[in-house]
């Protein structure tokens, strides 16, 4: 009667393909059943904002047609100009006025109408020597929050959650890789945007999106080589195309170069502001495997690259395709982290 709740299924609403992902518990661990994904067309997605609702809800709805997932509880994930996430220290103040105190504090680093959002926070550590708790501070627009769940009711889907991506990717990470006390920067290589996370302890530090992805590699292939969209795509994960295509090569160069450059500003941004140093790096998302962009990153930021496989810590059920698991592998981080969230999760 009692029995333990289920995860939720992972809907990750990207700006390129909506992803989904179920996993089920097992006494040691999680397996893998069941996982898809259908791209949208360009511009359904605008900074985090879904434009076209149809397309979206549609793609959803073919997603659990065509695959056998067991329920229709799902978690999302926001992201883009429209969501905050901050580590703050704030003073510490008697449990029945914190919630109050920490409000107004918050407002201050909130750039939007607060009575337009939604703030949630977490308290980290309490230092009573210097009388200061840390907290986690997440904020989502309120259009944004309704936006997303309107599109998962339009598909009869249960909208259980709704997350921030960047704590997906740590649920993911803390799984998979487990904590430490080292700074570790996970960098997600989407298709319209870059994201550059820091984490440390298992706990958010900083984080930083970057409006450059995969679709201005692709502009850039289709500018200089004069190529059309498809032919632009099939180039851009073929190692022989740009080893025998000096122009290409530039290209992809060039793309690899300014992805490098702003993940090496961004380290020493947060450097700056937190003294702490980075000592490991993982990349994951749909350009994470682009050709010579984790020796590039690596090079620029004189650490060694690996990538964030969200299945290393998870079975893959004898029903999925393999074959299709590792073509798209590193897509399905933000999921799988949705897909490790239950029901009445904070």
């Amino acid at each position: 009667m009692f029995g333990k709740k289920e995860n939720l299924i992972g809907v990750d609403i990207g700006s390129h393909s909506v992803k989904v992902l179920e996993i089920k518990s097992k006494r040691d661990g999680f397996v893998l059943k069941n996982l898809n994904h259908k791209e949208l067309t360009p511009d359904v997605i605008s900074e985090g904002t879904i434009v076209d609702y149809g397309e979206v809800v549609n793609a959803i709805i073919d997603i659990f047609k065509e695959n056998n997932f067991s329920h229709k509880k799902v978690a999302a994930a926001l992201k883009g100009n429209a969501v905050i996430a901050k580590r703050l220290s704030v003073a510490s103040v008697d449990d029945k006025n914190f919630d109050e105190v920490f409000r107004w504090e918050a407002e201050q680093y909130i750039q939007m109408d607060i009575d337009e959002v939604n703030i949630d926070y977490e308290i980290i550590s309490q230092n009573s020597e210097m009388d200061q708790v840390d907290v986690l501070l997440a904020v989502a627009r309120k259009d944004l929050i309704a936006d997303t769940v309107s599109v998962l009711e339009s598909a009869k889907l249960k909208p259980e959650l709704i997350d921030l991506e960047v704590f997906a990717l740590i649920n993911a990470f803390e799984m998979n890789y487990g904590t430490d006390s080292d700074v570790t920067a996970i960098l997600n290589i989407g298709h319209s945007s870059t994201m550059i996370l820091f984490v440390r302890n298992g706990l958010y530090e900083f984080s930083r999106e970057i409006n450059f992805g995969i679709k201005d590699c692709l502009e850039l292939i289709q500018q200089k080589l004069g190529v059309g969209s498809d032919e632009s795509k099939a180039m851009l994960y073929d190692e022989e195309a740009a080893e025998f295509n000096e122009e290409l090569d530039g290209v992809l160069k060039e793309f690899n170069n300014q992805i490098s450059t702003e993940v090496k500003n961004t380290m020493d941004m947060f450097h700056t502001s937190s003294q702490l140093n980075v000592e490991k790096c993982f990349l994951c998302g749909g350009g994470a495997n682009m050709h010579n962009l984790k020796d590039s990153i690596s090079t620029q930021i004189s650490l060694d690259v690996n990538y964030f496989n969200p299945f290393t810590n998870v079975d893959i059920d004898k029903s999925i395709d393999t074959d299709y698991v590792n073509k798209n592998i590193y897509m399905f981080n933000v999921a799988l982290g949705l897909a490790l969230r239950k029901a009445g999760d904070k």
